[in-house]
């Protein structure tokens, strides 16, 4: 019989993805245990290289096998530790340099939209009184795009960027919507007391922290590709939808909120609400809340990732 190596690699990557932040959930399996998985990287490289001897003999499945498995036993236990190792790696890691700095102000004249395009680096969004933003960026290689009017900001990573941080600071009164592509790397958005219509985000290999406890926010639309999002709501009617594809989302919510969150089932997705006393009726998670004036309704779907409500520690 023959193997079809691609299958045999996704199957089994999948399942202990999926399966370690189930076991974690369960108690079955310690998470401090998991932190240094990704260290068994040199087991992978050896894994690889007999399956490159071997062509297509059975030590070339065994190594397959054995590649995919550690890959997954690394990537399910960055999942459930919160590990942010997916979007920190070489130059775009925590400790990668820059040899440059740019400044920029501006002023918004009525309810604006900023637009976020980072590739490679850090981001601190945060909010300030009055209506003026400003931006700063430490970066090496070609310098962000800066692109502002009276009612937008946008800043852009450049073609053939490097590792750049930005720290962006934008008036909580005319903070109309954010939207944020974010490829590598980690961020903040803290938005204080804005009021904010909508959150756009589609992360990738990216750590992403929201705080909107102190805030009103409309709508959310985040999607999280091999990353981690931790995102705190505050009081207040909040619609939207959250995904993870080998990821993990984390969501703090107050406790006196109504919860409706229609959350699709997938054996390699795992999540909490059963144990935060929500109620299941078909496709849809319910939870009654004493402040009638705060619903939060949400679609939840993801795939080979983990949704947490109110973890243990917060959502930071």
């Amino acid at each position: 019989m023959r193997v079809r190596r691609g299958l045999l690699f996704w199957g089994l990557f999948l399942i202990p993805v999926g399966a370690v932040p189930l076991l974690v959930r369960a108690g079955v399996v310690d998470p401090a245990s998991l932190a240094g998985a990704w260290r068994l990287w040199p087991v992978i490289l050896i894994a690889i290289g007999l399956a490159l001897v071997a062509g297509r003999s059975q030590i070339a499945v065994v190594g397959t096998a054995v590649t995919a498995i550690i890959l997954g036993i690394a990537a399910g236990g960055a999942l459930s530790t919160g590990n942010a190792w997916f979007g920190l790696l070489g130059d775009c890691s925590s400790g990668g340099s820059t040899n440059a700095q740019a400044d920029q102000t501006g002023t918004f004249a009525t309810p604006a939209s900023v637009r976020l395009e980072l590739n490679c680096g850090t981001l601190q969004f945060s909010t300030a009184s009055g209506s003026d933003w400003t931006y700063h960026a430490d970066y090496s290689g070609p310098p962000p795009i800066v692109t502002a009017a009276s009612d937008r900001l946008q800043v852009k990573s450049p073609n053939g960027a490097r590792r750049q941080e930005w720290d962006v600071k934008a008036p909580s009164e005319l903070l109309g919507a954010i939207d944020l592509q974010a490829n590598a790397g980690s961020g903040t958005i803290a938005l204080g007391n804005a009021g904010l219509g909508s959150l756009t985000a589609r992360i990738n290999a990216f750590d992403l922290t929201v705080d909107a406890s102190a805030a009103t926010l409309d709508q959310i639309d985040l999607a999280a590709n091999a990353g981690r999002a931790r995102i705190s709501l505050g009081s207040g009617n909040v619609t939207g939808k959250l995904s993870a594809n080998a990821g993990a989302i984390d969501l703090c919510v107050p406790s006196g909120s109504q919860l409706r969150i229609r959350l699709t089932d997938q054996l390699t997705f795992a999540h909490n609400l059963d144990d935060r006393g929500l109620v299941k009726s078909g496709g849809t998670w319910t939870r009654a809340g004493a402040d009638l004036n705060s619903t939060i309704d949400l679609a939840v779907e993801g795939s080979a990732a983990a949704f947490t409500l109110d973890p243990e520690g917060g959502c930071r």
